[in-house]
Parts: structure tokens; C-alpha cells; sequence
């Protein structure tokens, strides 16, 4: 990997050196040497992202204000001077590398409009690798991604210009992004709910691809799929549960006491009951679901409403026992009736038999 870097390094340094006539290249390293009091103090940060500060504030890194870009070559040179040891950059070595080639190409080439079009390429692309880096040591994803994203743009431009140095920036980059996934990935499993753990696959999925970590994008895509699947089908279920519970709740408000239930509809309470069992089947299944996400929220609701069930139950059960009871004095009392009316019955068809039987023996007799 140095000697790559060593081997583009020199290639730039010899071309630029070779192309420009020795009294254009003393006469800018002169320029630029009389005007040491270019840079600014170490604060400014580029594009004003406060997550580079706390990262590279405790190094000797100057840089002029971002909002003011350099229009000179002394300001360029200042500027890429003052860049030195930012801890971006000493991590990722590759845009050290860039840094030092772009102090060392100011120094001897004459600054053209094109000299200007590549070092302000190249100061966009070490400022927004500088924020990525410094956003992803403070914790900031989406500011971190977003820099990241503007830094691969500035590469393309290095291309489109045909700097040679644009593969350094190539190689650091994919480290870069291929670090965060890693970093999300390990996230993704130390995730408390399901939610967050697809949003650090998702993650991982794209940094891994930008980064060109094929395999790495590969399962970790699939795994995001298989996970993302899985988790829609259980909150599809858990939806269904909470419908079939408030469906249930809503035909019975007035259960919260026997009398109630009763005086609503005594027909419809063994139905109710027997409603109240899937019911609670259900709503144990989604706080299982909601349990195995991580949904706290969602789980303590659904218990809410399992015990509200639950208490509902209850009620309807005495009630169908008041009804079973009442129905069955109806029923007793009916069959008392019946039951006279068959004695009754049955005491005058034998004293007719009786009646006739004495009539006959009278007949019998004469």
C-alpha cells in the first residue's frame, strides 16, 4: 500500500516538475514563501461541522475558514500547510499523502486556472473526509455518511480532471466505509430492539457496497432482508391481535360487572365468553412477538389489555353462571308444572278406569 502511494507520489511530483520552466517554479515557490500569515487559528472548521473540532481539536492542524475558500496560491499553500496533522489524516495515510503532493505540486508549478479547479477538488475532498471522520468518532451517523458521500463525489472529480492521485483517495475512502459498516454491523448485533437492529443493517448493507466489499454486502444484505421479513410478519400479527382486542372491547363496554352484562345482553354473554378465549390466545402471542423485538412500549400495552381481557372474562363468567342458574330454576319450575299436570292426569284416567269398572259389575249383576 506505500509503496503504491510512493509510486503515485513520485509519478505526480516528476510530471509537474517536468511540465513547468524553471523560472515559473522559482518565481511561485517565492510568492508563496512571502505570505506566512495565511493561515487562521485552528478553530474554524470546515463547513462548519462541530464533530471536527472535538475530534481534531487537541491536534496542531490550522486550516483557513471553509465559508472563504483560497483564490491564491499562498492561500492554497497556507491552507494545505495548515492541515497538517489533522487525525484524519494520520489514520487514513493515503489522504496525508494527497495533503503533501498538493503542498509539494504549489511549490512548483505555476498557478493556472486549472492549478486552481484541481487544488480546490482537493481541499473539498480533505475537508469532507475530515468532517466524515471526525463525525463518526463523535457518534454521527447521518453527518458522518453524508460527508462520507460528498468526499466519494470530490473522487470523481479528481477522475474526471485525470489526477492520478484520485486512487489514493479510492483506497481510503472504501477503508473508510468498509470500517463503518463493520462498526454498524457490530451495532446491528448489540441492537436492543429489532428496529434499530435493521436500521444498522441497512447501514452496514450500503457502506459495505459503496466500500466494494461484495461478500460483506452480500450477507449482510441478506441477513437485513431475512430480519426485515421476519419482523414484518410478527408486527402484521401483533397488529391483527390488537384489532381482534379492540373489536372484542368494543362489543362489550358494559361488562365491568355482572348486572351489566346482563342487563346489556343476556343472549349474547356465553357468546362473549367464549369470544374472550381467543381473544387472550391472541394477545399472548403478541406480547410474546412484541417481548422478542424489543418493543417495551408495545409489549406493556398489550398486557394492559390481555388483563383488561382477562377481568372481562371473569365477569362474563359469572354472569353465564347467573344465567345457567336462572335458566335452570326456569326450567325446574316448568318441569314441576309439567310434572302436576301429568299427576294430575294420570290420578283422573285411573278413576275413570275405576268408574267404568263398577258400572260393569252393576251391569253384570242385574
Amino acid at each position: 500500500m506505500k509503496g503504491i502511494q510512493l509510486l503515485i507520489g513520485l509519478l505526480v511530483v516528476g510530471s509537474v516538475i517536468g511540465a513547468q520552466p524553471v523560472g515559473a517554479r522559482t518565481a511561485t515557490h517565492t510568492g508563496v514563501q512571502a505570505s506566512p500569515s495565511a493561515a487562521e487559528p485552528a478553530s474554524v472548521v470546515a463547513h462548519g461541522d462541530a464533530s471536527s473540532t472535538a475530534v481534531d481539536g487537541a491536534s496542531a492542524a490550522v486550516d483557513v475558514d471553509a465559508s472563504t475558500p483560497p483564490e491564491t496560491a499562498d492561500e492554497y499553500l497556507a491552507t494545505f500547510q495548515g492541515m497538517e496533522g489533522v487525525q484524519a489524516f494520520e489514520q487514513y495515510t493515503q489522504f496525508e499523502t494527497i495533503r503533501s503532493l498538493a503542498v509539494s505540486k504549489l511549490q512548483v508549478v505555476e498557478f493556472d486556472d486549472a492549478t486552481a479547479r484541481e487544488m480546490n477538488t482537493t481541499l473539498t475532498l480533505l475537508r469532507s473526509f475530515r468532517t466524515a471522520y471526525g463525525a463518526a468518532q463523535n457518534g454521527s451517523t447521518n453527518a458522518s455518511l453524508a460527508a462520507a458521500n460528498r468526499t466519494l463525489s470530490s473522487v470523481s472529480a479528481l477522475q474526471e480532471q485525470g489526477l492520478t492521485y484520485a486512487p489514493l483517495a479510492e483506497i481510503a475512502l472504501s477503508r473508510f466505509y468498509e470500517t463503518r459498516g463493520d462498526e454498524f454491523l457490530q451495532a446491528a448485533t448489540n441492537a436492543s430492539s429489532t428496529p434499530a437492529q435493521i436500521e444498522q443493517l441497512r447501514l452496514a448493507s450500503v457502506t459495505f457496497e459503496r466500500a466494494g466489499a461484495s461478500q460483506k454486502f452480500s450477507d449482510v444484505n441478506l441477513r437485513y432482508e431475512q430480519v426485515r421479513s421476519e419482523y414484518r410478519r410478527d408486527v402484521e400479527t401483533m397488529n391483527a391481535s390488537a384489532s381482534t382486542a379492540d373489536a372484542f372491547l368494543s362489543t362489550c363496554s358494559s361488562c365491568s360487572s355482572v348486572q351489566a352484562a346482563l342487563a346489556s345482553s343476556d343472549v349474547a354473554t356465553f357468546d362473549r365468553y367464549l369470544r374472550t378465549g381467543s381473544t387472550l390466545s391472541a394477545l399472548r402471542e403478541a406480547e410474546s412477538l412484541a417481548g422478542k423485538h424489543g418493543l417495551d412500549e408495545r409489549q406493556a400495552s398489550f398486557a394492559a389489555t390481555r388483563e383488561a381481557v382477562a377481568a372481562t372474562r371473569t365477569t362474563l363468567a359469572a354472569a353465564s353462571v347467573a344465567l345457567l342458574v336462572g335458566y335452570g330454576l326456569v326450567l325446574a319450575l316448568l318441569a314441576m308444572v309439567v310434572a302436576h299436570r301429568l299427576v294430575a292426569w294420570n290420578e283422573t284416567v285411573e278413576a275413570s278406569q275405576v268408574g267404568e269398572i263398577v258400572m260393569l259389575e252393576e251391569v253384570n249383576d242385574a
